[in-house]
């Protein structure tokens, strides 16, 4: 069964994409899954070290904005502060936000959706609707054209084989990254409204959220203003308030961008569309592990900072597991894989999954051109 949040949203338009669900990969792999972590405290060991970063991510954010804002250092102490800023979003982002709106956090949904609530007040976007883009149009349609809205950026960038081409598509493995540097700004300032706006992200619904979820969603918001750009501009010119949270947006921005990409838009994954689900139903845990790759899964240093998202067939799989236990059922994912034939794929190095999407990007933007276009 998708890990979505049925209540929040459903899947709209004429089609509707459906998966075969249960099966014996699934089930065997979750019988082995959950005999590991009754093994021992090692369910409990991955808590305690989810709970730990909390701390880690909030205590480097609120110092380095208390020393901005009162101490006003130097230029190296002010980099180092805003370093720190960055940092501290990336965690938040990466290692509590995420594990709470998905439900890894705590047994209580309102305490998942609390915590979650970082995501409004630190990070700038609404938790209510980013679990609908993320845990339901991402979560329960991986990679398939017009339900999935990861892979939907026309008309700067064309991330499936299904998506029209155009003429300036070929050289997006180039102009695509600077584009990635704006992801948060765009749903800081736009992302959020044009989503309630239009009443849906991708083919799933979304409507403004009554009751004290929609206070909270107003009150996020006007709180991540009032911190990250309404007091700095009482202590600190415009321009340098500006440049600051640009910056530290931007960069964030690639970092979160990129991690996504290399999970599902890889030559490696698989892309598929609601025409092809129509006519051949896949199996709902199969078409998770084959549109995603695993990366630098030896990194761990990669994978504190990242939340784990390096392993995103595991996350796919088992989303309310906390992320620091993605390590410890890998090899138990991979190995029921090989049992029933499930493709599935890691790429050893960074460097190597950077090449990977590269290398998608670029061949996707020079198919379906005429060849005097292709061919410049």
């Amino acid at each position: 069964m998708a890990p979505a949040e049925q209540e929040m949203a459903r899947p709209e338009g004429t089609g509707k994409v459906s998966f075969k669900t249960g099966g014996a990969f699934l089930r065997e792999l979750r019988a082995e899954v959950e005999e590991h972590l009754a093994v021992g405290h090692v369910r409990v060991r991955g808590s305690i070290a989810l709970y730990a970063k909390a701390p880690v991510a909030f205590g480097v954010t609120a110092l380095s904005w208390a020393a901005l804002m009162f101490l006003r250092p130097g230029l190296i102490g002010t980099a180092f502060c805003i370093a720190g800023l960055a940092v501290g979003a990336t965690l938040i982002a990466f290692c509590v936000m995420h594990d709470a709106n998905h439900g890894a956090y705590f047994k209580r949904r309102g305490n998942n959706h609390l915590v979650g609530w970082t995501s409004d007040l630190m990070l700038g976007f609404s938790s209510y609707a980013w679990r609908v883009k993320h845990n339901v149009a991402h979560h329960t349609y991986t990679n398939v054209d017009g339900y999935d809205a990861d892979i939907e950026q026309a008309p700067f960038a064309r991330l499936a084989p299904a998506q029209p081409a155009r003429p300036w598509y070929r050289f997006q493995h180039l102009y695509i990254w600077p584009l990635y540097s704006l992801m948060a700004i765009r749903w800081q300032l736009l992302g959020d409204v044009q989503s309630f706006r239009q009443g849906s992200i991708g083919k799933s619904a979304l409507r403004f959220p009554s009751g004290w979820p929609g206070v909270g969603l107003v009150v996020g918001k006007v709180f991540f203003v009032c911190w990250a750009i309404v007091i700095p501009l009482l202590v600190y010119p415009w321009w340098a308030v500006a440049a600051t949270y640009l910056g530290i947006s931007m960069l964030t921005s690639v970092v979160m961008a990129t991690t996504f990409q290399l999970a599902h838009c890889v030559e490696e994954a698989s892309f598929t569309s609601a025409a092809d689900l129509e006519d051949d139903a896949s199996v709902w845990a199969v078409h998770q592990v084959e549109t995603t790759v695993d990366f630098c899964p030896r990194n761990k240093l990669l994978t504190w900072g990242l939340g784990g998202l390096n392993f995103q067939i595991e996350h796919h799989l088992f989303p309310r597991l906390p992320h620091t236990l993605y390590p410890v059922i890998a090899p138990i994912v991979k190995r029921n894989c090989a049992r029933h034939g499930v493709r599935y794929t890691t790429q050893p190095s960074l460097w190597v999954a950077l090449r990977s999407h590269f290398r998608h990007l670029r061949e996707l933007g020079r198919a379906g051109l005429r060849a005097e276009l292709e061919m410049g």
